[in-house]
């Protein structure tokens, strides 16, 4: 089985979860007791998949297994959109031979491949699922408490998903406008295959300072607002990385904002307009506020799903 997964990650603070949990009661959800989810995901010794933006990952749940291939796609801040191919398994092993030949790239020895594939990391979390009927969509509300492991390292999972399964791109953004109002909740960009990637380096990513402008005027607007929302979320984890000079960048990357909406001021619907911006930047220059009290707040997630949902009203496809 394969289509087109479109999900929503929002990464939650502790204190914020039982605030998302009381919302989603009030939804009228179909509630699915939590389930203990394994997750292996596999690549070659040169990371071939991942050259490819390819995933591969077999999960386990209750004695059934399912493989899953996931293929390139876009992320837009914590708006995920990737093809993804399901196949049902007796057992975990791997069996490339079961996806769709059109999915590799052209001349790919399957069984080569196949044969130099090796586990890279696993995930463990806890599943709490709810389905809704939102406006005019059904959504799935998915709730993921664990961790992502290599080796002796790993890192926490701790998200809320909503994904998609029938109607609307612009009802999941309204969904999640409906969480906006709780502090502790942050759009999250990376999937568990990045973070569990991330824990395979030897050496930490080096740290570089996002820019704060670009060259705006020559480009599509769509391209321009792409192009700012990637911008956006390297600013956020620079600073959350305790990044040198992050505020200050993130502070000119606002105002940079800022003149962008004047520059489209007949484009831009009045929900971006109405932003509070110069408070915003206010607030990352005021010293007392932290990386992470900002990028978690109430107000700067409200922000970025206004400007998601400009530029998807511009570029999404809905799902039937």
């Amino acid at each position: 089985m394969n289509h087109i997964e479109v999900e929503l990650k929002l990464a939650a603070q502790s204190s914020a979860i039982d605030a998302v949990r009381q919302c989603i009661s009030t939804l009228s959800p179909q509630h699915s007791a939590p389930r203990k989810l394994t997750n292996i995901y596999f690549d070659t010794a040169q990371r071939q998949l991942r050259q490819w933006d390819m995933g591969l990952r077999i999960r386990g749940c209750d004695g059934r297994y399912e493989m899953t291939m996931k293929t390139a796609g876009q992320v837009i801040s914590g708006l995920h959109q990737r093809p993804e191919f399901n196949v049902e398994i007796d057992s975990p092993e791997i069996n490339l031979a079961a996806f769709p030949a059109e999915i590799w790239p052209e001349g790919t020895d399957i069984a080569q491949l196949e044969d130099e594939l090796e586990v890279l990391f696993s995930t463990n979390f806890t599943r709490e699922t709810w389905l809704v009927k939102f406006e005019d969509s059904e959504i799935e509300i998915v709730f993921d408490q664990g961790e992502v492991s290599a080796g002796a390292k790993d890192l926490p999972i701790q998200e809320f998903e909503l994904e998609l399964k029938q109607g609307f791109v612009a009802d999941v953004l309204n969904l999640a406008k409906k969480f906006a109002d709780i502090d502790g909740l942050n759009l999250s960009s990376l999937s568990k295959a990045a973070r569990g990637y991330s824990l395979l380096a030897n050496e930490p990513v080096p740290l570089v300072r996002p820019e704060s402008v670009f060259d705006y005027e020559e480009q599509p607007i769509e391209k321009s607002l792409l192009h700012m929302q990637q911008l956006c979320q390297q600013h956020e984890q620079y600073w959350l990385a305790d990044g040198e000079h992050a505020r200050h960048g993130l502070s000119e990357f606002l105002r940079f904002v800022q003149a962008f909406l004047v520059h489209y001021q007949n484009s831009a619907p009045h929900f971006v307009h109405d932003l509070p911006l110069e408070q915003l930047r206010l607030d990352v220059t005021d010293e007392t506020v932290s990386a992470e009290g900002f990028c978690y707040s109430s107000q700067w997630l409200k922000c970025k799903l206004a400007f998601i949902q400009w530029l998807t009203a511009l570029t999404y496809t809905d799902v039937e």
